[in-house]
C-alpha cells in the first residue's frame, strides 16, 4: 500500500485518517478507489464507528464490512459510492429477536459518512463529519 501523506493544509484536521490504527484489509474491498482510500476509510470506520471494545455498540459495529468504494468524476464534481455489508448477529437483536432499530440507525449513521471520508481523501480535505439529522423509514424487520 502506498504511504498516504496528509495534504490537509492551513488548519489542523479534526482527524487525520493517516494517523489512525489499521482496521480491516483494503485488499478485500472492491471498487475503483485507490487502495490507500479504501484502507484509510476502513481505518476511520474502525476508530470512530466501532471504537474500543468497551465502547457503545462495539460488537455490532465490528460486523460492518466495507465491500466497495468507488470514486467518479462528473464534470467538475466528484462522486463517491461506498457499500457496506452486515450480517445480523445476536448482539444486534431486540427482545423480539429482530435487529433493533437503534442498532440499524447506528450503522446507517456510520456508513453514510464513508463516501464523505473517501471524497475527502481524494481531494486532500477533511471528509470526517457529524450527522445533523436522520430520517429513516423501516420497511421490514431484519431477523438473525
Amino acid at each position: 500500500m502506498p504511504v498516504y501523506e496528509s495534504r490537509l493544509s492551513g488548519s489542523q484536521a479534526w482527524v487525520d485518517p493517516a494517523a489512525l490504527p489499521q482496521y480491516g484489509d483494503a485488499s478485500k474491498i472492491a471498487g475503483n478507489a485507490p487502495d490507500y482510500v479504501k484502507q484509510l476509510s476502513s481505518n476511520t470506520l474502525g476508530s470512530y464507528g466501532v471504537g474500543e471494545p468497551d465502547a457503545f455498540a462495539h460488537s455490532a459495529g465490528r460486523a460492518i464490512r466495507i465491500s466497495s468504494v468507488d470514486i467518479h468524476r462528473k464534470g467538475s464534481k466528484w462522486e463517491a459510492c461506498t457499500v457496506a455489508d452486515v450480517t445480523v448477529n445476536k448482539n444486534m437483536l431486540n427482545g423480539a429477536g429482530l435487529m433493533h432499530g437503534g442498532c440499524i440507525c447506528y450503522m446507517i449513521d456510520n456508513c453514510a459518512s464513508l463516501p464523505l471520508v473517501a471524497l475527502g481523501l481524494m481531494q486532500g480535505t477533511n471528509g470526517v463529519g457529524v450527522s445533523q439529522a436522520m430520517n429513516i423509514t423501516f420497511h421490514a424487520p431484519a431477523p438473525l
